[in-house]
């Protein structure tokens, strides 16, 4: 059997797991109508949570006429991943990813190019976004500008999304990755929707993103505290990583 044929078996069983939390977790919700009025809006919008809850991200999806896309890098974690979303009915972009020092650098920023446009395209369909703006390798729970020029080129906004439930595996990894197990308490905090305007400058941008970091922060860690758990708090910031980080997961 061969690499591919495997993922795709452990992507199947993943995303069976998926569904099993999501409908055995006892979930309450504070801010839902933010993601209702988006829901309700037809408009596209890009949703973000941090990479450590990604097991629990479809829990408050529901039928809708967005479609949801998850950004996922080109790399061979990546491709489980993805593999595990199309098992979901989500839609999948494949986004950069680092290459040997052999490829030339125009290659990756093709690529690169290729899938923002892919993104803003979507977008403007009427669909939507899933972003790990910490992903796929950190610093946790610190944010890259991606969503936010996303946002900008789109003209669409973007939503925190935090999730947390009580009955879970705590990893000690680079995002304390959390597996939730079924039959938990779950917490799940919608914030009101960020709108970047078309104008903003590079000193604009940088001042959102402290704000939505802030808020998607304060929002995981009120998730946490609502189901028992004792708050996850965010990696020693490190700028220049960050600068350099694509937020895919």
């Amino acid at each position: 059997m061969n690499l591919k044929a495997i993922q795709i078996g452990l992507a199947h069983i993943l995303a069976a797991y998926m569904r099993l939390v999501r409908f055995t977790t006892r979930w309450t919700f504070d801010g839902h109508e933010h993601f209702k009025d988006l829901q309700k809006s037809n408009q596209g919008f890009v949703v973000c949570a941090w990479h450590s809850r990604f097991l629990m991200t479809t829990a408050a999806w529901s039928k809708m006429k967005q479609k949801p896309y998850v950004l996922i890098s080109r790399s061979r974690d990546g491709n489980l991943v993805a593999y595990t979303s199309l098992a979901l009915k989500l839609g999948v972009i494949r986004g950069s990813r680092k290459v040997g020092a052999k490829a030339k650098a125009k290659n990756k920023d093709k690529r690169g190019a290729g899938a923002l446009r892919e993104m803003v395209q979507t977008l403007k369909n009427g669909d939507c976004i899933f972003m790990t703006p910490d992903g796929p390798r950190g610093p946790r729970m610190r944010m890259g500008e991606g969503p936010l020029r996303l946002a900008k080129l789109s003209g669409t906004p973007v939503l925190a999304y935090a999730l947390s439930t009580s009955n879970k595996i705590l990893f000690n990894s680079w995002d304390r990755f959390m597996l939730p197990l079924p039959f938990g308490r779950g917490k799940i905090i919608f914030a009101e929707p960020l709108y970047v305007p078309t104008d903003a400058d590079d000193t604009e941008i940088e001042r959102l993103r402290l704000h939505f970091e802030n808020v998607l922060n304060t929002a995981s860690q009120n998730a946490d505290i609502a189901v028992g758990n004792a708050p996850i708090l965010p990696a020693e910031d490190n700028p220049k990583r960050r600068a350099r980080k694509r937020t895919a997961i």
